[in-house]
């Protein structure tokens, strides 16, 4: 009973703040002002049997925001994804936009190619796409500034939803549950001091973040929440801007469940992993944001 009445109380507070208005996320990313020099951004962008998407893909990738000899963009592809890689050389790709073959191993996961590609990129913060994304256009200004003004800051998460929220009623479904979270829980998340689980992609990280708490667990089909954690873990807070990512929710029931079954599989991999040694997670955490993992991964 005592887990579930903290996740109650958590989106009773997420719910007034949202309703009420304490402080506006907006104000967050406004206070921080553009860097004089802007910093330079890797982009790492896994891809993996989705040679239809590469145009859409390079053409997202073109209308950010951003100079072009400040951001490098690294796509991430298996070497036994053939179909894939003949898209993407086919593709007329700009100078800055270079591919990363990952070697065929085991686990063939995304955070093990991710890990892979953080070895060759030469940014000083790094940000995360999946190759279906389109990121608002200027995004990765918000983020670099927001990073700048902030040196405590780990990681700043855009906010994602769905471009085809109309399209059937399990799109509609995603559209209001990506709204929830990530315009609503995630913002009260970071207010509360809490860890904040990080959404698989629009995760902005300072190079030198990433490298001390040691990439993402190539294990872990939840990369992301696991990363979360342990941003928290090592003293690192998580920002969120009001900057949105867009993508397309599955329209298939098969589609939705072989994912939500990842997702959830993932998230009990997280606490397990943490919750192995309840005392030291208790000593590095504190009690309050403690007592929040166990609510957000309920």
């Amino acid at each position: 009973v005592l887990p579930f009445f903290c996740v109650v109380v958590l989106r009773t507070a997420a719910l007034w703040h949202t309703s009420v208005g304490s402080r506006p996320a907006r104000s967050i990313a406004a206070a921080a002002p553009e860097p004089a020099v802007l910093p330079h951004y890797s982009l790492l962008v896994p891809l993996y049997d989705e040679a239809h998407i590469v145009p859409d893909l390079v053409a997202a990738l073109r209308a950010i925001d951003y100079p072009q000899d400040r951001m490098e963009v690294l796509l991430i592809l298996e070497s036994v994804d053939a179909k894939t890689l003949a898209a993407v050389r086919a593709a007329p790709l700009p100078p800055n936009i270079r591919v990363v073959g990952v070697p065929d191993g085991s686990p063939r996961t995304k955070p093990r190619a991710l890990n892979y590609a953080l070895r060759r990129a030469t940014g000083d913060l790094v940000v995360v796409y999946d190759a279906e994304d389109v990121p608002e256009p200027d995004q990765l200004r918000h983020a670099a500034a927001l990073l700048a003004a902030n040196p405590g800051l780990g990681c700043v998460q855009a906010r994602l939803n769905v471009l085809n929220d109309r399209e059937t009623w399990l799109t509609r479904q995603f559209a209001i549950e990506y709204t929830v979270l990530f315009d609503c829980l995630l913002p009260t998340l970071e207010r509360l001091g809490l860890p904040v689980p990080l959404g698989g992609t629009s995760n902005h990280f300072s190079r030198a973040v990433l490298d001390e708490v040691g990439g993402w667990d190539p294990f872990n089909v939840t990369e992301d929440a696991d990363l979360g954690i342990r941003l928290a873990r090592t003293g690192h807070r998580t920002a969120t801007i009001p900057s949105t990512t867009w993508e397309e929710a599955p329209v298939a029931g098969k589609i939705w469940l072989g994912q939500r079954t990842r997702w959830l599989k993932g998230w009990v991999l997280t606490w397990l992993v943490h919750m192995r040694r309840p005392g030291r997670l208790l000593h590095e955490l504190g009690a309050w944001q403690f007592l929040g993992v166990q609510a957000v991964r309920t």
